[in-house]
């Protein structure tokens, strides 16, 4: 069964995960074998070819057409939504409860933030307060469902949903307790990532060595669908050479010793594939530091500025992003559907968009959050609303 924890698509997410259930404290780093009988892996020609065309599809702005069906938000006007992040201090999380507070009062709803401190205990106060209050909907920004099932079972009991946010990959089963999710492409920036290291290779075997988080939710899923893609999409040979296991509170003290220990130890890795990029500031040194005479390109998820900006300098070759606004009107999108009883929309979720040295302008000189995904989108989710 998959872990569920939080895990943040847009800056300042290493923060965040601080106060997600993060596990161990260790890192740790193993060596994987090749790709498991059975596997597809083709000649390296075919290998980056197929994966060539779906980079170059990945690259393009994301379309804003085909959002679900319509909905009529404005029988939703007065209501309240209640929002319950886990840690209401958090940057990020500022951030990004300003984005769905200004969407939801354009929508001519009320939204609250419920100032919650990182505790269970604040977010049962939050959950009931949100009943008395008779809100529309709460949405779980970060806390997990699964240990609030009491207070989710007395929301339900009052008519209202509660929605868990960016939590889940979107291939996961929903939860019974909440039937309306909001879901993310966790999954789909590791097979992008790993695709792109595919096409960067020029055919050669992709020996990767991959960062992975395990106390966080999406990891055992991502890693899993990186060993996938290296075994039906890459060249034959190519494998997993090396797994580091460093949890979110360890990243700048571990990752970069272990990244120089496995690259000394093994001199066939060719590829760093990080699940979250923000991991990519602290390996990027240690392949600076243990082989800066290979050419070893690095590969992730997220869409963090600061790491966009790296694509530059060479050694951070793509980042597959996410838009944190974007995500911001799936969120509400979802809400709304929620509390009109419409049905929920299956494996809800942001887009991404590839982001290498071809178009990593389009994000901002330098780099900024969301940017680069085009302006349609805001429009299309007010036409879909009957807002627009």
């Amino acid at each position: 069964m998959r872990k569920r924890s939080v895990l943040l698509g847009v800056p300042a997410f290493c923060v965040a995960l601080l106060l997600a259930g993060c596990g161990s404290s260790s890192s740790s780093t193993t060596s994987s074998s090749a790709a498991p009988s059975g596997s597809t892996s083709s000649s390296g020609t075919d290998a980056v070819a197929a994966a060539q065309a779906t980079i170059d599809a990945a690259k393009a702005v994301p379309s804003a057409e085909n959002l679900g069906t319509a909905i009529d938000v404005k029988k939703l006007a007065g209501k309240t939504i209640y929002s319950i992040p886990i840690d209401s201090k958090l940057e990020f999380y500022q951030v990004g409860e300003k984005a769905m507070k200004a969407i939801a009062e354009k929508a001519g709803l009320k939204y609250i933030t419920f100032p919650s401190d990182g505790t269970p205990t604040s977010y049962q106060q939050g959950i009931a307060q949100a009943i008395a209050a008779k809100a529309g909907a709460i949405l779980l920004n970060g806390p997990l469902p699964e240990t609030l099932a009491p207070q989710i079972a007395d929301a339900k009991a009052a008519g209202i949903p509660v929605i868990p946010l960016h939590l889940s990959d979107k291939s996961a089963t929903p939860r019974t307790i909440t039937p309306y999710e909001a879901f993310a492409p966790f999954n789909d920036g590791a097979k992008l990532s790993t695709l792109y290291s595919v096409v960067d290779l020029k055919g050669a075997p992709v020996k990767a060595l991959v960062i992975e988080a395990s106390g966080t939710g999406p990891s055992a899923g991502m890693v899993q669908t990186i060993k996938d893609t290296l075994a039906s999409s890459a060249p034959a040979g190519s494998a997993v050479a090396a797994e580091i296991n460093s949890q979110v509170p360890q990243w700048s003290t571990d990752i970069q010793p272990a990244v120089q220990s496995a690259l000394l130890k093994d001199p066939s890795i060719n590829a760093v594939i990080p699940i979250y990029d923000s991991m990519a500031l602290f390996a990027i040194p240690g392949i600076q530091q243990a082989a800066a005479d290979r050419t070893i390109g690095v590969y992730s998820f997220n869409g963090t500025p600061a790491v966009m900006k790296l694509i530059k300098d060479g050694t951070m070759r793509a980042d597959v992003a996410e838009n944190p606004d974007w995500v911001a009107y799936v969120n509400l999108d979802t809400a709304f559907r929620g509390m009109l009883d419409s049905g929920p929309i299956a494996g809800v979720s942001g887009p991404v968009r590839l982001i290498d040295a071809s178009n990593v302008d389009e994000t901002g000189n330098p780099p900024e959050s969301g940017k680069g995904f085009g302006d349609a989108y805001p429009a299309a989710y007010q036409k879909l609303w009957g807002l627009g």
